[in-house]
């Protein structure tokens, strides 16, 4: 443009050439470097190494502990007081009571977290009620829906960020005791978890159903019924059966703070150093793990056999009494876990009068400085412990990985003694994998703590343990997923067993495997939050202490914290997945295949 060249007149006032847009230029360019350095792989490699050393560091990590004579006598005696496990008739009796509870209580919580779950996630598919979108629709209504959108999505997101055991505490001060408090923890938390990945199924189907029904009138009720729910039904029906699992695992630990189970007959026995008891609960919290891991997996088979796998459809005798042994195992956790029977007329007003002390929160500069040391030590326990898991995982992953170790008839394998040898490795990583996730974090910690004592120390090691078996068996599964091609020519060109796994089995497993790591690391940074409750270090136990002395302002500060703590880690999880991982197999909103259920130990399926 003619004016934008025109020369100033000789009478005006010369301007500033270094204000304006060059100035801003030159802010732009500052800022180019440090973006450039933070782009760099490479760079962020360097970041993610120096916060795992400073993570070990902080916590205080001491293998030589591990060997100190204390460590070996303590935990000496605790192998020694745990055998023979206690079989008396008595306390059998007792042992089968919390397991029933404890299944009650995940049926229940998983039962409840699908009555919330399904329309807040309907209300959270962006597709329905986004601007723009095939059923948005026009005029106030639209606008209303929207925000209805907006609030559902951060009200799963408040439920999933908030650890589940946190809203056991909370419902153990607002309802009392026992495993109606556990039941409603789960249903919340596991709600969040639910409603996020329905959302994103109902998202991700394939379009050209739900455009015809629109483009034939059909309304946004029609739309979700028969073009979206239609396509998502497997992974729906699948994530459900996930989240029971997933569910039943945490309700063994709620009883530490009193919302009944496994959990509690642990902590009683652990403080009466009642061993013998402690071995015998141990053996009962793992059987309970496989038989209900059995029991999901025939019954997603039955389930999904026609739609998925191709099997013929269950007749209409099967399909009836798999109903009613669902209606009728529901009805029964209901009544145990104190859900159903006579009304309680004060329920809603203690639920009110719990809230309002919880508000306002603690802000005061004195409480917030208090906070500092705490909430360091959980990032340093959630960093050391996701780096001890991802080590003992690596290792264990390729010797449970049946591709790997069971060479398949017809291909480059091992003879004789060899593949005799192989098999036994292969099934005692697995079942060494089996333990250690079998075991939850909690309990991992009372069992540290013997070794090494209270501490930091203990809760990275329980963490790691517990991570260690989750992640193993899911590389084991991405291992066994990659094409097997590059390592039957490394076999075949006499490649040893490491250089095979090296080269060309974990290449091919790289997205997924950095996947279920990031998975981990966001979920351990919920747990290790909580493993101060029972002396691991961390804000635990200060939220413990301030919820026994009904300090609730300072818990609700607490709370808030642990909240936004966990949506800056989603933050910068979502930043490395987007930079380091190819986005249209590992998207934040991305789930995992149906057929590992173990995606939602790896920290819920991208939520």
């Amino acid at each position: 443009m003619a004016s934008s060249t025109r020369a100033e007149p000789e009478c005006a006032a010369p301007r500033d050439r270094s204000a304006g847009v060059p100035e801003v230029r030159g802010a732009e360019a500052g800022l180019a470097l440090p973006r450039a350095l933070l782009g760099s792989h490479w760079v962020q490699v360097l970041l993610v190494g120096a916060f795992f050393a400073w993570s070990v560091a902080a916590s205080h990590v001491s293998p030589a502990a591990l060997v100190a004579p204390e460590a070996l006598q303590g935990l000496g005696r605790l192998v020694r007081g745990m055998v023979p496990p206690d079989v008396s008739p008595s306390f059998l009796g007792v042992v089968a009571l919390a397991v029933v509870r404890t299944l009650a209580i995940g049926i229940a919580g998983t039962t409840l977290a699908l009555l919330l779950a399904i329309p807040l996630g309907i209300l959270a598919t962006p597709r329905l009620f986004r601007p723009g979108a095939l059923a948005a629709g026009n005029g106030p209504w639209a606008v209303v829906l929207f925000a209805m959108h907006l609030a559902a999505r951060a009200t799963l997101r408040v439920f999933r960020a908030v650890p589940d055991l946190v809203w056991a505490l909370l419902f153990v001060v607002a309802v009392g005791l026992g495993s109606r408090a556990g039941a409603l923890a789960l249903a919340v938390s596991y709600a969040g978890v639910l409603g996020r990945v329905f959302a994103d199924l109902l998202e991700d189907v394939e379009p050209s159903a739900a455009e015809g029904l629109v483009a034939s009138g059909g309304g946004r009720v029609s739309l979700v019924l028969f073009a979206l729910v239609p396509q998502a039904l497997p992974g729906l029906v699948g994530y459900g059966l996930y989240s029971l699992e997933c569910s039943i695992r945490s309700a063994s630990v709620l009883g530490f703070v009193g919302a009944g189970g496994i959990g509690q007959e642990l902590q009683l026995s652990m403080r009466l150093f009642e061993y013998r008891q402690v071995s015998t609960l141990l053996l009962a919290q793992l059987g309970l793990m496989v038989a209900v891991e059995g029991a999901s997996r025939l019954l997603r088979q039955a389930t999904l056999s026609a739609r998925v796998t191709g099997r013929r459809p269950l007749t209409a005798r099967r399909r009836t009494l798999v109903t009613l042994g669902t209606v009728v195992a529901v009805v029964a956790s209901f009544r145990v876990a104190e859900l159903l029977g006579g009304a309680d007329h004060g329920f809603l007003g203690r639920m009110w009068r719990f809230a309002a002390q919880l508000f306002p929160p603690d802000l005061s500069l004195s409480f917030i400085a208090s906070l500092r040391e705490p909430l360091l030590q959980t990032l340093a326990v959630a960093g050391a412990g996701t780096l001890l898991g991802m080590t003992l995982g690596a290792g264990l992953a390729p010797l449970a990985s049946a591709g790997l170790m069971l060479r398949p008839p017809g291909t480059p394998g091992r003879a004789g003694m060899l593949a005799l040898l192989a098999g036994l490795v292969h099934a005692a990583a697995r079942v060494t994998l089996a333990v250690l996730r079998g075991i939850p974090e909690l309990l991992w910690v009372l069992i540290c703590i013997v070794a090494v004592g209270f501490g930091p120390f203990a809760g990275v090691l329980a963490l790691g343990l517990h991570s260690a078996g989750v992640l193993g068996r899911l590389w084991a599964e991405a291992l066994d997923d990659a094409p097997a091609d590059p390592v039957e020519v490394l076999e075949a060109a006499g490649a040893s067993a490491p250089v095979r796994s090296l080269w060309g089995a974990w290449p091919q497993a790289r997205p997924l495997v950095a996947g279920y790591a990031l998975l981990r690391w966001e979920f351990n940074l919920r747990v290790s939050a909580l493993v101060g409750f029972l002396g691991g270090g961390g804000l635990g136990l200060k939220l413990y202490n301030s919820i026994q002395l009904s300090f609730y302002d300072q818990v609700s500060t607490m709370v808030l914290l642990i909240l936004g703590l966990v949506m800056l880690s989603d933050a910068v999880s979502d930043a490395i997945r987007r930079n380091w991982l190819a986005p249209a197999t590992l998207r934040r909103e991305a789930a995992p295949p149906v057929g590992s259920s173990l995606a939602f130990q790896a920290g819920g399926p991208a939520v």
